[in-house]
């Protein structure tokens, strides 16, 4: 709870509103041991299921991993993770430096026997219900190899979340042409496409960033840096659409009307759009289950990120996605 630009409020806000829902969950909260006291109080079901671990040290937005790794022994994150790989706590939710918190992940954690780079991967709401997104930023280098270890990682989540026996996969390109894209792109999709003849994988083709949005695959496929763009920019979209849909039922009386009698329906609109619910990935391919969540983060998109953690774990999804990655990659090797 140190190092971020989440206000210590809104993470205990949501997490009090998760618990509601989710009456077994227990929290150890790593920062000010004083400032979260002063905050923590106002909730007390939270309080009573809580327990605070002290931290002066902490990571910064502006640190890198490096850094981190060599002089930051005692920061507020690398604790959280310890309590992890110690077997202390189940999982880590944090809204602090992305990559120091991969980079400590992979060292504490480490990735699971078959994944040589993580990825983070995001729930996304399509016209069809929701696809995987990933990678949305763990892995910035373009690589055939991590493209098709994210297209196994994004097709295990997919398959245990929507319980799709093989869903579909598709490659994020400038285009749908086979002629189209980098040559890496390229080595990946014929990749791709041999794992689909050999009926590991169910490969679509490309696809392109509006094809996100429709729902026109399962699982999307990409790397970190593109990945990323793709995020920022969808929730600068939803952003805009919120703001202008807004100020065009303040117009007139006859708008405020109209809003009045749709009032239910557009909330759930609302709601399905807010960017600042859907704004936690998950690190997929560590050992553990990380979940990280946007610097600036509000109550809800702390809430929905612990909703998230508590179905994954009372699912057993990352032992599930284990053997399902090596179920593929037997598969593959054969």
């Amino acid at each position: 709870m140190l190092g971020s630009e989440t206000k210590v409020q809104h993470i205990l806000r949501g997490l009090d509103q998760s618990l509601k829902r989710n009456l077994n969950f227990n929290f150890l909260l790593f920062g000010h041991e004083k400032k979260i006291k002063k905050h923590i109080l106002k909730f007390k079901r939270l309080n009573a299921s809580s327990d605070i671990i002290s931290c002066e040290d902490f990571v910064k937005m502006t640190d890198k991993p490096s850094e981190v790794i060599k002089s930051k022994v005692q920061t507020s994150m690398l604790q959280a993770i310890e309590s992890v790989s110690n077997n202390i706590s189940n999982a880590v939710l944090s809204f602090g430096n992305t990559g120091a918190l991969m980079s400590l992940s992979l060292l504490k954690i480490k990735t699971q026997d078959d994944i040589k780079r993580p990825a983070i991967a995001s729930i996304w709401p399509n016209l069809k219900g929701e696809s995987i997104v990933l990678d949305l930023g763990a892995n910035t280098k373009l690589d055939e190899r991590y493209l098709v270890e994210n297209a196994i990682l994004g097709s295990s989540l997919a398959s245990i979340l929507f319980k799709i026996n093989k869903p579909s996969i598709g490659l994020l390109n400038v285009g749908k042409e086979d002629t189209k894209g980098l040559e890496t792109i390229k080595i990946a999709a014929d990749e791709l496409k041999r794992l689909t003849e050999n009926s590991v994988l169910n490969y679509k083709g490309y696809v392109e960033g509006n094809d996100i949005s429709i729902g026109k695959t399962n699982v999307v496929v990409t790397d970190g840096f593109t990945g990323n763009i793709a995020l920022k920019t969808a929730e600068g979209t939803a952003r805009l659409f919120q703001s202008h849909l807004k100020d065009a039922y303040k117009s007139s009386l006859i708008s405020q009307i109209g809003y009045f009698l749709s009032s239910i329906s557009m909330k759930s609109v609302k709601e399905r759009l807010d960017p600042r619910v859907h704004n936690c990935g998950i690190l997929m391919g560590l050992n553990s289950l990380v979940v990280k969540c946007h610097g600036q983060s509000e109550y809800k998109g702390v809430s929905y990120a612990s909703d998230i953690i508590y179905s994954l774990l009372s699912n057993n999804v990352n032992e599930r996605i284990k053997q399902y990655v090596r179920e593929l990659k037997d598969k593959v090797n054969n």
